[in-house]
Formats: structure tokens, C-alpha cells, sequence
């Protein structure tokens, strides 16, 4: 066989791997497309590898890996069948073609068994009292032995090992602990013990070897063991003499870098759950709750405009009446602002851009505001006279902006106050400002405005409620469009909201 190989393949066999039969060998080029193999494929695949499949098709293990970000890279212990398990390692020999030789380590995974055994056997003297303590088999392996009890939960079961004194001197044996908080590493390292538990098959799984500080200060290196035994989980951490060089700083950036992705993946699969229920919720406030809100002001209205029926109320009954067609009111706003506020912040809506006369889009709003001015003695103005002033914007969109900005003017401005829409045209550069002689704001809140929900809780100047998402819908339909709006405020002198259009 080995005169078929090229020769740095040779060389490594020869000097790299210790004497050993069993070896299989297979060829792929950079995309891991398996190009022919040497040796006993049973041992390791369930069916023979052939040329032109993917080498991850019989080894999981080794989805991405090809080519590998160092060379040779190394994964040790990997489960290669359901019995057997493999170091695996990865050699590039030139370009667009690479080497993955496969060494069984089934009996060095087995030995896990008889440790376990062992450890037990102790246990069970040591409960009888038939050993002391201070003998037990713990102590001669001085690692740290976790029983999984759930997703990142473990029970100490040994003795406190004297290196994790000196990171955790709280622990005590019995404690339960959040391990991937007490070893941040083991976050990477989880996502493959859980899947190796899955397997349910007893043996161990080890991971790669990472550093801690003391709190003296000194940089000890550990690594740990996922172990299923029994129908059991256990996590074994233990300090290891040897640091890390570069092939194993490599191999553990690689391993981490693709455990991010996963994790990335997951989160991103979760995320877009999520996105999917806020649109199911969505439809449901904006349509389903519609019906009832509008059936319960219907009946209101017809009460209060009937005015015979109204006479045989009592004041309380009356101003009741009036309380429910105003919440209904507000619950029928605060639902479509909602609606608006959820598509612009998903993104499911689109601009329509046309020529629209400005002067128009004001009376509009105007005309939209004229009940609610009118409540509270407010007086409107505009400088505009310009009919055939234009713009070019979505025009429902852009309307529901002024009316936005309109609302927000009355709610807090006082009675007997005023608003206007002023409208500044310069060269290349139009401004359209909503202003308003209400309370003002100080520059914290300016800063803030336009957050969604940012001033919820705000009380208008006539006890008005609001939803706080009306500046929200404003700066997102503003932004659609490419252009500017800022405030200008203080308190006590009212406001001015001023959007920004270049030609």
C-alpha cells in the first residue's frame, strides 16, 4: 500500500503515527469529494466509501473540516460507527488533494469503562464505611466528577481536587453547580457531549484542552471527559501538564469557530420562530380584537346619541357611558398604531413614491385634527399658500406621518394654545415643521423621542393617554423614505418637530 502514496503521506505515517494495522486512508479533494481509498473501510463506515460522494456522507464528524484551517489537524475520539470510534487526521499532500486517515481507538475509549467501575466499586466501600476517605480512588485521579442532572446543571460527585480549590474555594462535594459558568469553555464543548450523550452507548468523549487562572493568579490547563455509563451522564474535568501549542490552538479555534456557526444557526432558527408567533400576534390584535372593540363603541355611541334613553340615566351611568366610548376609542387607536408599528418594524410594507401637492397633505391632517383642536380651544395655522408646491413621497404614508405629529402637538398643548405647519423652502432643501406652544421637553427626553413606547406613560396636557408609538411610526416612515427629522424643545416652550427633505 504504502507505495502508492505520495511520499509527505509516507512520511507521516512513518514518523507521526505510532506502529499500527487497522489504517484506512481516503483521498478527497478540497470539497471533501471522496477520490479513492486504502485499508479495511468496515472497521470505520458502514458502507464502502465510493468516488465522487462526499467523505461527511460516511463520517459526520467531519462536515467542514475539509480542508482543514491547519495541517495535519487531529479530532480525537470520534465516534466513526455505532461500535467503534477513531482518531481521525487530516493532511493536505498538495494542492486539491487531501488525506484522511482513519486509526481505531476503540479499546482506549473502552478503558473509561473500567475507571468507572472502579470508581464505583469505591463509592459503595466507602458508604459502608469499609475504607476511609481519605483513600478513596477520587484522590488518586484528582479530577473534578459532575453527574449531569440537566442543561448545564451538575452535581459534584468526588472530593474537591486542589487545583479547583484555588478557582472555586466555595465548592464543597454535593454542591450543584451551573458548570459552563464555572468553566466558560464548556459552552463550546457541550453542544458535542449532548449529542454524544444522545447516542446513548457507553464511552467517553473528550474535549480539547483549554486554560484558567487561579486566584493566585496562575494559569493552570485542563480538559474534560463527557462520559455515559450506565444510562448515566457525567462530565470529568481534570488539570493536564501540558499547554497549548499552535496545532492545538489552531484545532480549538477551528472546533470553537464551528460550534459558533451551529450556535448561530440556532439561534437564528429560534429567532425567526419568534418573528413568526409576533406575526401571528400581531394579526390577531390588529384583526380579530377589531370586531369586539368596535361592536362595544357601536352599542356606546348608540346610547349616548339616543337622547331619550340617555334621559332616564343617571349621571354616573351617563359618565360611564362616555368612559367606555372613550377607552374604545383609544383602544381602536392604540390597536392600529400597533399594526403600523409591528410591519414597519418588520419590514412588510413598501414605498410607493408620487407627486403629491403638499398644501393638501396639510389640510388633510388638518381636517383629521379639527375635533380634537377644537376640544381644547387650540388654533391652527399654516404659512403655506403654495398650492403647487409638491413632493415626492408614499402619500398614505407620509399623511400618516402629519397626522402623527399633529396628535402628539395637541396632546401636549395646553387649552387655548396654537400649532402651526411651517414650511421653509431653500435652494436644495425643504423643511416642514409641526410646531406646537405645549410643555416642551428637556434634552434627555428630546434625545429619546422617536424610541418606540418611549413616552408611554406620558399624561397629555387634558389627561389624554397615549401608546407612545406614534413618534416610533413616525421615524421609521421618515427613514423609508431618505429623509431627516429632528426636534427642537424646551421646556415650557413648546416643540417643534421638523422633517427635512433634499431634492
Amino acid at each position: 500500500m504504502l507505495k502508492n502514496l505520495p511520499k509527505e503521506i509516507v512520511k507521516y505515517l512513518v514518523e507521526e503515527l505510532p506502529p499500527f494495522t487497522g489504517l484506512l486512508l481516503v483521498k478527497t479533494d478540497e470539497n471533501g469529494i471522496v477520490r479513492g481509498y486504502y485499508g479495511q473501510y468496515l472497521d470505520y463506515f458502514t458502507e464502502e466509501p465510493k468516488v465522487g460522494n462526499s467523505i461527511h456522507d460516511y463520517s459526520p464528524a467531519l462536515f467542514s473540516m475539509i480542508p482543514p484551517l491547519v495541517s495535519p489537524m487531529v479530532l480525537n475520539n470520534i465516534k466513526s460507527t455505532t461500535q467503534n470510534y477513531a482518531d481521525i487526521h487530516i493532511i493536505e499532500s498538495s494542492v486539491n488533494d487531501y488525506w484522511v486517515i482513519f486509526m481505531d481507538q476503540t479499546n482506549e475509549v473502552e478503558k473509561i469503562r473500567d475507571i468507572l467501575q472502579q470508581i464505583n466499586s469505591k463509592k459503595l466501600k466507602l458508604e459502608s464505611g469499609k475504607i476511609k476517605p481519605e483513600k478513596s480512588l477520587f484522590n488518586v485521579f484528582e479530577h473534578l466528577q459532575l453527574k449531569v442532572l440537566g442543561e448545564k446543571i451538575g452535581m459534584i460527585e468526588s472530593p474537591i481536587p486542589l487545583w479547583f480549590k484555588s478557582l472555586n474555594p466555595t465548592h464543597k462535594e454535593g454542591d450543584s453547580i451551573v458548570y459552563t459558568e464555572t468553566f466558560p469553555y464548556l459552552e463550546v464543548f457541550e453542544y458535542e457531549a449532548i449529542e454524544f450523550w444522545g447516542w446513548q452507548n457507553n464511552g467517553k468523549l473528550k474535549s480539547g484542552i483549554w486554560t484558567e487562572t487561579t486566584s493566585d493568579g496562575r494559569e493552570i490547563t485542563l480538559n474534560a471527559y463527557a462520559i455515559y455509563y450506565n444510562d448515566e451522564k457525567y462530565l470529568l474535568v481534570q488539570e493536564v501538564d501540558e499547554g497549548l501549542d499552535g496545532t492545538q490552538m489552531a484545532l480549538q479555534m477551528a472546533r470553537d469557530q464551528k460550534l459558533a456557526y451551529e450556535k448561530l444557526e440556532k439561534a437564528e432558527r429560534k429567532l425567526k420562530t419568534l418573528l413568526e408567533y409576533k406575526d401571528k400576534f400581531v394579526s390577531i390584535v390588529s384583526h380579530d380584537l377589531r370586531s369586539p372593540v368596535a361592536a362595544v363603541l357601536g352599542i356606546a355611541e348608540l346610547l349616548l346619541n339616543d337622547k331619550e334613553e340617555i334621559e332616564k340615566l343617571s349621571d354616573f351611568n351617563k359618565d360611564m357611558l362616555v368612559s367606555i366610548k372613550e377607552e374604545m376609542l383609544r383602544l381602536l387607536d392604540y390597536n392600529d398604531k400597533l399594526y403600523h408599528w409591528s410591519n414597519l418594524e418588520l419590514g412588510n410594507f413598501e414605498i410607493v413614491r408620487g407627486k403629491s401637492s403638499l398644501l393638501k397633505l396639510i389640510e388633510a391632517a388638518s381636517r383629521t385634527a379639527d375635533q380634537k383642536m377644537k376640544a381644547k380651544n387650540i388654533s391652527f395655522s399654516t404659512n403655506l399658500k403654495d398650492k403647487i408646491l409638491t413632493v415626492n413621497v408614499d402619500t398614505t404614508l407620509f399623511l400618516q406621518v402629519v397626522n402623527n405629529l399633529m396628535a402628539n402637538a395637541i396632546k401636549f398643548t395646553p387649552e387655548n394654545g396654537n400649532i402651526s405647519i411651517d414650511v421653509k423652502q431653500e435652494k436644495n432643501k425643504l423643511e416642514i415643521a409641526v410646531v406646537d406652544s405645549g410643555v416642551g421637553m428637556t434634552e434627555e427626553i428630546s434625545k429619546n423621542i422617536f424610541k418606540g413606547f418611549a413616552r408611554s406613560s406620558t399624561m397629555g396636557t387634558g389627561g389624554e393617554k397615549g401608546t407612545g408609538l406614534g413618534l416610533g411610526i413616525v421615524k421609521k416612515i421618515i427613514d423609508a423614505h431618505g429623509f431627516e427629522i429632528r426636534v427642537e424643545s424646551e421646556p415650557g416652550k413648546g416643540s417643534s418637530f421638523i422633517i427635512v427633505i433634499d431634492d
